[in-house]
């Protein structure tokens, strides 16, 4: 059995090593495998987390996550990589990663055990697929194949190849669902002052569309110019792009104390405020606000920063209160979509079959990976995915040869 697959990014590399010496070619439009693979993490490969289940991941088939999860594990992803030679370690949050703290580890041992089981053949880009005839065509060459599996990931990272083509070729005849980008950072219609540019803080960012609450992170939140980025922004930006996408009214509240409760931060406040009712209210926060955002926050609560404690009256006080507990940020749009780390969107999960990841309009054709309408949380999830998609196809297709 003749199998081909297209792209030699994390779910190729993951596939081809899981096939265990087939008789498999992978073509590969870069010079070498797993570029994307290098970006991954800030670098580190966060590559799956302790905290797992389907609740992580959005398709637009729902049923589609449990059966890949839950037939290839994070725990058992994790197994895998010690197997091939890699020393990993996982954080308190739950986030695991390579012990060296570096993707090139992972690369290539990846790499090392897929070319174990597969021909590579690299500078191909694919130009043409013929599925009726099992025909893929590139600038230099044809490829016949039995089986056709396509891993050549989404829209986002386009320098590392996932440039988004692949979809132009295979749309006539493989439903696909609208793109977008996430696990990225975004414009607000409010901007905070040039000296709030860059503060990073520790907060809750909650995420709110049309008036119903979706999510929420508590982690690094770091103030921009053209709106807002970090941990806790990453964390829930798959369902931020995706409201965007509807045109959906979306925004972001901070609460720089998610510690405490409304009520127990008025009661903190009123106690300040008395111990220091002789002091400007700039001086009374220098200890509790950053002061990069200290101007922007007495602005935004219409109190003047020489205000005194004693002078501070109820309507203050509520301002200063709500600008402190649920600093509002409308969402405008996606601020960096060259550097978004997944897509939301790709061939439709209503059209593959979760137990083999083959198509349902196509026959002999399989799809792996970040091509396919399923996007993980910031958190490793994607990355996993890659893994637990490669794995049912890999195993199916070893299945058929025997």
């Amino acid at each position: 059995m003749n199998i081909l697959v297209i792209g030699a990014g994390v779910a190729g590399l993951f596939f081809a090593s899981f096939m265990d010496k087939h008789d498999v070619r992978l073509i590969e439009k870069n010079e070498f495998a797993g570029r994307k693979l290098l970006a991954t993490g800030n670098g580190r490969c966060n590559f799956t987390n302790l905290n797992f289940s389907a609740k992580n991941f959005k398709a637009n088939n729902k049923y589609f996550i449990q059966y890949p999860i839950e037939y290839f594990t994070n725990k058992d992803l994790i197994k895998y990589l010690n197997e091939i030679g890699i020393a990993t370690t996982n954080l308190a949050s739950g986030r695991c990663y390579p012990k060296t703290m570096s993707s090139k580890t992972v690369r290539d041992a990846l790499f090392l055990q897929a070319k174990e089981n597969a021909d590579f053949i690299f500078n191909e880009e694919v130009i043409r697929i013929d599925f009726k005839n099992k025909k893929v065509e590139t600038k230099s060459n044809t490829y016949i194949y039995d089986k056709l599996v396509i891993a050549t990931g989404g829209i986002t990272l386009k320098n590392s190849g996932s440039d988004g083509k692949i979809f132009d070729l295979i749309k006539n005849d493989i439903p696909l669902t609208k793109m977008t980008y996430a696990i990225t950072n975004y414009e607000t219609e409010q901007k905070l002052s040039k000296k709030a540019k860059g503060t990073k803080v520790t907060a809750k960012a909650s995420l709110i569309v049309d008036g119903n609450f979706i999510k929420s992170s508590i982690d690094d939140v770091i103030f921009q110019d053209y709106g807002l980025t970090g941990t806790a922004i990453l964390d829930i930006s798959n369902d931020l792009s995706e409201s965007l996408t509807k045109k959906r009214s979306s925004y972001i509240y901070i609460d720089f104390f998610p510690e405490f409760s409304k009520k127990d931060f008025e009661k903190y406040l009123e106690s300040l405020l008395t111990r220091f009712a002789k002091r400007s209210i700039k001086d009374i926060l220098i200890g509790v606000i950053n002061e990069k955002l200290l101007e922007d926050i007495l602005k935004i609560s219409h109190i003047k920063p020489d205000k005194r404690g004693f002078e501070i009256n109820d309507k203050d006080f509520k301002n200063l209160v709500n600008s402190l507990k649920s600093l509002s940020f409308k969402i405008s749009k996606i601020h960096d979509k060259e550097n978004a780390q997944v897509t939301l969107g790709g061939v439709d999960s209503n059209f593959i079959n979760p137990a083999t990841m083959e198509s349902t309009k196509v026959k002999d054709v399989f799809f792996i990976g970040e091509c396919q309408d399923v996007a993980g949380d910031c958190g490793g999830y994607n990355i996993s995915w890659a893994a637990s998609s490669a794995k049912v196809a890999s195993d199916y297709l070893r299945s058929l040869d025997v």
